[in-house]
């Protein structure tokens, strides 16, 4: 007959922001069935949510057991995230692209793409809001052999429990927002995207992520158009 599983030194326990409590129990058995029927209840009334085994250098077995969830309700405490980078984009989808043709020498081609002189025009526009003055042609020009811009693109992500989640969840999906919750900043002349959100199980709870995408330059995304999109 295996000897009896004991619980072994080493719990480990954690509690975020949010009220979402993680606590993991090593347990050591004599033989691998015992690994699965092991367990020394519900920490705090959580529910397991795995287990991991692993063996001993002696042939026994370490089971670590994982709960996860909240003790009460959860609260109204919810993560703020604001993923930012930076993306190439055709320089032909550029807001200011008129003023930079003009101002740099720009040609259309037949496939539409914009190619730039590798010496500026003799007479540079004025006027269009950018750098730069009076050049010759024997300028070099710094637009050429260039055909992308960076563009900020950044993603807004709030994250918080619920015991069940939420009916009207998808109702938002495809909407846009003028400004972020929290106090985050909004490039002038742009808006936010809703997007379809994330849920994960977390023991007794539902961990919900929401997202938001930024519009691009100068752009705010077409309500006309996203507002079609069937939910």
């Amino acid at each position: 007959m295996s000897a009896a599983p004991f619980q072994m030194l080493g719990l480990s326990a954690s509690r975020d922001e949010r009220g979402l409590v993680t606590i993991s129990v090593p347990w050591n058995c004599k033989s691998l069935a015992q690994t699965m029927s092991v367990g020394g209840g519900a920490p705090f009334g959580l529910p397991e949510t795995g287990r991991q085994v692993s063996q001993l250098e002696d042939a026994s077995y370490q089971v670590t057991i994982t709960y996860e969830g909240t003790e009460d309700e959860p609260d109204e405490e919810q993560s703020y995230e604001f993923d930012s980078s930076f993306r190439e984009e055709p320089i032909e989808s550029h807001p200011k692209i008129a003023q930079i043709k003009k101002r740099y020498g720009g040609v259309v081609g037949d496939d539409g793409r914009i190619t730039f002189p590798e010496k500026l025009p003799s007479a540079t526009g004025e006027g269009t809001g950018l750098a730069g003055g009076e050049a010759t042609s024997s300028e070099k020009n710094p637009m050429f052999g260039q055909n992308t811009y960076l563009v900020l693109n950044a993603v807004f992500r709030r994250t918080y429990l619920e015991r069940r989640v939420p009916k009207d969840l998808l109702d938002g999906v495809g909407t846009t927002r003028e400004k972020l919750p929290g106090g985050l900043p909004t490039p002038k002349g742009r808006n936010w995207l809703v997007m379809p959100p994330k849920v994960a199980r977390r023991g007794n709870v539902f961990e919900i992520t929401e997202e938001w995408m930024l519009s691009k330059p100068g752009e705010k995304w077409p309500e006309a158009i996203y507002g079609l999109i069937e939910r």
